[in-house]
């Protein structure tokens, strides 16, 4: 039978910890381990009265049969002086008989027998006859080559390179930590988990970690975008996991999206946590959800509070740390000499305590793309350097290595709309008309020879070192590229530059979102970018259609700002008609600032105010069909913020609108494909803010049986779950009986249950064995 595992995929400190796992199950007793690296001869002890059962292990990358012969001779004097009962050699090379007869008279000891050497044959076989084992072992199996198809058919690449290889690069350096059972335990048990912690600390390798685990079992990954997605996409029957990454923005929170989702994300996560065949994984920045809770009460609600799990880097102990940089030193491709560098340069400790320590810069700094070409000996200073100042690690290149061209490429990357977390980037051929209008605003000289060919130049200047390619589309290389650039943009006049470009409405609305967090209303850099923004739009430089919801309180902004009689003008005369399609049911925040807000005293803003309205009315009086109960919903909230009393033949024809939605409500007709309970539960949600608005009930009747329907949906799961507790009891009376039942004990040396204490000595223990 072919060998399962190679081993390739642990570093020698995750390998010895499995085989003290796995030999320890097979004989019955519990090791007791060590300090990785200088040890003295003993991987692992088991002391009887009888004597000390002792067993050393050798797992080194690229290691030949010939080093492991000198290992083993190195071994002789150790065990000498240890003078073992029984001694154990394990390794993950291959042996044929020869070779562990030859490796026997190498290690020249009594305690020694040829039976309990063992190669990767045997221990793959000792791996089959404890299952448990594997299954504790987390990063061999979720690694096996079976299982990263398996992960790869169900999409679980969306985390990262659509390929194989990126799949196992992340799997490799990932070390197990106290985060990892605490999130497994709060996912299980409320069915959602939303992770939040800083940038870089590794939110999305945990997703990808619990999700590869799920979809071993056969579980469905879905990947969202939206909450609309993933309400298309649950089916009642499947056992889905789905997940939502960065679900509040990359970098900052987007206030927009929020106001309109936040109850239906609320109501989602609602829905799965009743349903023990769905799993839901959010993740996202610290300060942003923060910031949504002080905005939203739905995500302040005590169900979410109950799902949260703050990963932060307090769970990192020194040992965890440690164990991630030698995980990425070990897996890297870097120079053997710019590893050497570091281990002798007594900078380790300076790297793992380290105030600005995170898994980010740790997997920056061991690409070897991007130390190929450098001296080795700089290579520790250069490490320590980018802690010191994170910063630095983009600075120097992109103020020093790169083109303006190439500064400005990036620049028009972090303003292009991005098509979300399944399918990464911006679209190349969005991003170069903005590219090359902004090369005219920052006046960069072009040979008109070479201008035909600019763009594509200089993406492949920035290729592989700030984005990447993948079918039409350039995304950074790395999110820690958008947070530096994020932190470039307090120069108005660059925004300005940048905003005299855009090439839609989008790309105006978006970089205006920035200014107004940066510079103060009515300061000149913000006058500066307003001016420039109209005059680019008046112009019809800016092209695309946007929704006057999202493009008409930036506009306002602008001329609130800029105060352009101009592009007031230009208004008035019908410009922007075609670009902005109307949403009616956000009107009233629109009519309400225009006849009593921040834009009253625009001249004609009444007038305007009064022509939305009446489009509002005729939108609920002319009504060709019965609205959608989800449009009514969302036209109550909407109204609920109104300041003044709307005319009352528009809350009348509201009124009936909303009687007339809610009676056409039938359970016995849904929509094909949509799942009862998310549907309905929807409907009873968009009735209570009908009602909240109205002051008081549409329709008992039908509440009455909208309710019955989701108390037998409800009834039908508690008896569902209750079944499967039973079976689940049943379960463990039989393997209880049969002795069956994996240990509930962690094997010991694992890196999410390090030893109390890690003093300078143990991490110059763990580091030697990096020395081949």
């Amino acid at each position: 039978m072919a060998d399962q595992y190679d081993f390739g995929n642990l570093s020698p400190i995750e390998f010895e910890a499995l085989v003290a796992d796995l030999l320890g199950e097979e004989l019955g007793v519990t090791f007791e381990t060590f300090s990785e690296g200088a040890d003295g001869g003993i991987d692992a002890r088991f002391s009887t009265a009888k004597g000390d059962i002792i067993l050393q292990a050798k797992h080194y990358k690229e290691s030949t049969w010939s080093d492991l012969k000198t290992a083993a001779k190195n071994e002789h004097p150790k065990i000498i002086q240890l003078n073992p009962k029984v001694y154990h050699f394990l390794t993950s090379q291959k042996l044929t008989p020869s070779r562990k007869t030859e490796l026997k008279i190498c290690l020249s000891h009594e305690s020694v027998l040829k039976t309990n050497i063992r190669g990767r044959t045997e221990i793959n076989a000792l791996l089959r006859k404890h299952g448990a084992v594997e299954r504790r072992n987390i990063k061999l199996w979720l690694s096996s080559t079976a299982v990263l198809q398996r992960l790869l058919n169900n999409d679980i690449a969306v985390f990262t390179e659509a390929t194989m290889d990126g799949i196992g690069r992340v799997l490799k350096v990932f070390v197990e930590n106290p985060s990892l059972p605490k999130a497994a335990t709060i996912l299980n048990k409320r069915h959602c988990l939303i992770v939040s912690g800083p940038p870089g600390v590794g939110k999305t390798t945990l997703a990808q970690v619990l999700a590869a685990e799920y979809c071993d079992e056969d579980w469905e990954l879905v990947a969202i975008t939206s909450i609309e997605e993933g309400h298309r996409a649950f089916h009642g029957e499947k056992k889905q996991v789905f997940i939502f990454d960065d679900f509040l923005g990359t970098t900052k929170l987007e206030r927009a999206t929020l106001s309109r989702d936040d109850s239906k994300i609320a109501s989602f996560m609602a829905m799965v946590s009743r349903r023990d065949n769905k799993r839901f994984i959010l993740t996202t920045r610290k300060y942003i959800l923060q910031a949504a809770r002080s905005s939203s009460e739905a995500l302040d609600g005590h169900s979410v509070d109950l799902s949260e799990m703050v990963l932060d880097l307090d769970v990192y102990t020194r040992e965890i740390k440690a164990r991630i940089l030698y995980n990425h030193l070990y897996h890297s491709s870097l120079k053997e000499e710019a590893i050497n560098e570091l281990l002798e340069s007594g900078l380790i400790p300076s790297i793992v305590d380290h105030k600005h320590y995170m898994p980010r810069i740790v997997e920056w700094m061991t690409d070897h793309l991007r130390f190929e070409d450098h001296d080795p000996s700089t290579y520790p200073k250069a490490f320590l350097a980018a802690l010191d100042s994170p910063d630095k690690i983009w600075e120097k290149p992109f103020l020093q290595h790169i083109s303006q061209a190439a500064r400005i490429v990036l620049y028009c990357m972090y303003f292009s709309k991005r098509d979300g977390f399944i399918e990464k980037g911006v679209r190349i051929s969005a991003l170069k008309p903005f590219f090359l209008r902004a090369i005219e605003a920052f006046g960069v000289p072009v040979d008109g020879s070479l201008r035909q060919t600019l763009f594509e130049d200089t993406l492949r200047e920035l290729k592989s070192s700030f984005v990447l390619f993948d079918t039409g589309k350039v995304e950074f290389i790395n999110p820690s590229v958008q947070d530096f650039l994020a932190r470039q943009l307090d120069d108005g006049g660059l925004l300005g530059k940048l905003a005299a470009s855009a090439p839609t409405l989008n790309h105006a609305v978006s970089l205006w979102s920035i200014v107004t967090t940066r510079f103060k209303t009515g300061s000149s850099q913000s006058r500066a970018v307003a001016k420039a923004s109209l005059l680019n739009i008046q112009s019809g430089n800016a092209g695309g259609r946007i929704a006057l919801e999202d493009v008409g309180e930036a506009i306002g902004d602008m001329l609130l700002d800029a105060d352009s009689s101009e592009f007031r003008d230009y208004l008035r005369d019908g410009g922007l008609q075609e670009q902005i399609w109307i949403n009616d049911v956000e009107l009233p925040s629109i009519i309400d600032d225009l006849m009593f807000g921040k834009f009253s005293d625009f001249s004609h803003a009444q007038a305007y105010g009064r022509l939305l309205r009446i489009r509002l009315f005729k939108f609920l009086s002319e009504r060709e069909h019965v609205l959608e109960i989800e449009e009514l919903g969302i036209l109550a909230d909407n109204l609920n913020s109104y300041r003044e009393e709307l005319p009352e033949c528009i809350q009348e024809q509201f009124e009936e609108a909303a009687y007339e939605s809610v009676d056409s409500l039938e359970v016995t007709n849904l929509p094909r494909g949509s799942d009862p309970e998310s549907t309905v539960g929807d409907w009873l949600e968009q009735m209570d803010k009908i009602e909240g608005y109205l002051g008081r009930s549409v329709s008992s009747s039908k509440r009455d049986e909208l309710d019955s329907f989701m108390g037998q949906i409800q009834w039908q799961h508690e008896m569902e779950m209750e079944r499967h507790r039973e079976d689940r009891r049943g379960l463990r009376r039989s393997a209880s009986v049969k002795n069956e039942l994996p240990s509930p004990v962690a094997p010991s040396g694992l890196s999410g249950h390090p030893r109390e204490g890690f003093s300078d000595k143990d991490l110059g223990n763990m580091f030697s064995s990096l020395k081949k």
